[in-house]
Parts: C-alpha cells; sequence; structure tokens
C-alpha cells in the first residue's frame, strides 16, 4: 500500500509469492459482520491468522483500510465513519509503504531506506 491507499471491502492485498491475503472477510456463511485480517491465501479452508478488529465488528461491507501519509493505518465503517482499529507506530517514515510479506506479517517500512527498519 502506498501513502493515501485505501482498501475497501471488495478488495485485497496479496504477497508477493501468493501465500497470504489481506482483507475484509465474515466468519461463517451465516454471519454479516465483517473483519479485516489476513488468511492463506492457499488453503481452501480460509484459515484466518490475524483479525484487527476482533472486539468490534463492522456491521456491512462498509470497511475502509487507509494508509495515511505518516504511516499510520486506520481502519473505519465509511457508514458511520467510527474508526475501529488503527496501527501504532514507534517512528516516522518519510515515504511511508505498507507491505504483506510471504511470512504472513503485515509491515510498515520507510521506502527511502536501504536498510530493512520496520515500524
Amino acid at each position: 500500500m502506498v501513502v493515501n491507499q485505501t482498501i475497501r471491502d471488495d478488495q485485497t492485498i496479496v504477497s508477493p509469492q501468493q501465500n497470504f491475503e489481506l482483507g475484509f472477510f465474515s466468519p461463517g456463511n451465516a454471519s454479516e459482520n465483517r473483519y479485516l485480517g489476513i488468511w492463506f491465501k492457499r488453503l481452501a479452508t480460509g484459515t484466518v491468522l490475524w483479525v484487527a478488529n476482533r472486539e468490534t465488528a463492522i456491521k456491512s461491507k462498509s470497511g475502509e483500510l487507509r494508509f495515511s501519509s505518516d504511516g499510520f493505518l486506520v481502519l473505519r465503517d465509511s457508514a458511520t465513519n467510527h474508526v475501529i482499529w488503527s496501527s501504532n507506530t514507534n517512528g516516522k517514515a518519510t515515504n511511508p509503504v505498507a507491505r504483506l510479506l510471504d511470512s504472513g506479517n503485515f509491515i510498515v517500512t520507510d521506502n527511502d531506506n536501504e536498510t530493512e527498519n520496520y515500524t
């Protein structure tokens, strides 16, 4: 993800080798609750590894994950404009980029930096 990019409910991010996927999902077939999570892309079972808003479901397909210019990830319900979850960083990147790695980690890093400094 690049600065000011938004991932909406019908969009996903996939790791470079197609191992993991980040996006919105509903648990089970009957639930209308939506969550932002990371799951194994290649497994048919849809095994979810991480959930951002485990305690606060989004009640419709109005979820948005926005990557702000200061390097924060903000999950909100666009129908209510309510912030559900946000990331916490230790530093400020001059040119932040969010990446879903093939390890399943979703990281924010400084794109201008030659080293692997993650926040």
